[in-house]
């Protein structure tokens, strides 16, 4: 009975998607460049971590109009179980993150059962979106996740620009393997490997803005933009 009652719902998610795909097609009419030959399309012949910089929400949408199914996203927990957004979002196989609590990891079980059936997983290692123009610290869960399955990561990047008569211009990067490194601190690896994509991401940025020589100074000297209503949590 209850898959039953849940055809509706998945008949909106679909028609959903279709509409979304079509208004990225014809209005936002983004122009992908493949600057790697590991990766010439975004339909993986193997399962991939696809990380990417984050400007505004219209990036999630993006990101899954481009990359089809089978994928999953992570998304912020607060913001999968506000009501409006917890139907669609279940439905279209998001999984949720306590992006305020760094000792979260309740997403690795499912992320990895994902990977495991075949399915690439979408992540913003920023945790949150940045609109001026540079990037936030990347959490090193994605690189995490990427040495303890051996699947690789795909580094994407947008120029965030969404208006009429603009090609929001998309960068893809190769596709890369974390390795295990014996001697070395778990943590100060990953973190060296965040940092490593998050210099990536910004290089392939750069490239999408059709710009060159601005270095992304370290997380130190960027620190997040306080968004309005955080400062209390």
């Amino acid at each position: 009975m209850k898959q039953i009652l849940d055809l509706p719902m998945m008949a909106v998610v679909y028609l959903c998607e279709v509409l979304v795909r079509i208004y990225f097609a014809l209005i936002i009419r983004p122009q992908v460049v493949y600057t790697d030959a590991s990766v010439q399309k975004l339909r993986f012949s193997e399962p991939s971590i696809v990380i990417l910089n984050h400007t505004t929400m219209l990036d999630p949408l993006l990101i899954m109009a481009l990359v089809r199914r089978p994928r999953n996203i992570l998304v912020a927990k607060d913001q999968y179980e506000l009501p409006y957004f917890h139907w669609i979002l279940k439905r279209f196989k998001a999984i949720p993150i306590d992006r305020f609590d760094p000792w979260d990891t309740s997403w690795l079980a499912p992320t990895k059962k994902a990977l495991a059936n075949g399915s690439s997983i979408i992540i913003f290692p920023e945790g949150k979106c940045r609109e001026d123009g540079l990037l936030n610290e990347f959490k090193s869960g994605f690189a995490m996740l990427a040495r303890s399955t051996g699947a690789p990561v795909v580094s994407v990047a947008f120029d965030g620009i969404y208006k009429f008569g603009h090609r929001t211009q998309v960068r893809v990067g190769g596709a890369e393997k974390i390795e295990r490194v014996k001697g070395v601190s778990s943590s100060d690896y990953l973190a060296e490997k965040s940092e490593y994509f998050r210099q990536k991401i910004w290089s392939l940025k750069q490239q999408a803005l059709g710009k060159t020589g601005e270095v992304l100074p370290p997380p130190s000297e960027t620190p997040a933009e306080i968004v309005a209503g955080e400062e209390s949590k």
